[in-house]
């Protein structure tokens, strides 16, 4: 099957916004116009306190002592990415 291309017209304004949202997202301007048009809110790139704590997290997730623990530092971990690095439905 065959990609299908759709063009947009915009202002060179518009174009220097959607560029810029795009980049702080770390996405093509391609794939954010795409994730947008398919009601997604591609997020921003979180900064490296977010990796770290999530290193810390998963170290912690490796010496619990219980199962009950274990439960819920994956279910933070879980949380974590669903509100910071995956997109949002819009």
């Amino acid at each position: 099957m065959k990609d299908i291309r759709i063009a947009v017209r915009v202002t060179a304004k518009g174009k220097e916004k959607i560029q810029s949202k795009a980049r702080t997202c770390g996405l093509s301007t391609t794939e954010y116009v795409k994730q947008r048009a398919l009601g997604y809110e591609p997020r921003s790139i979180p900064p490296d306190a977010l990796f770290l704590c999530f290193e810390k997290l998963g170290e912690l997730a490796d010496k619990a002592s219980s199962p009950e623990l274990d439960k819920e530092i994956g279910d933070v971990l879980k949380e974590i990415t669903a509100n910071f690095l995956l997109p949002g439905k819009g």
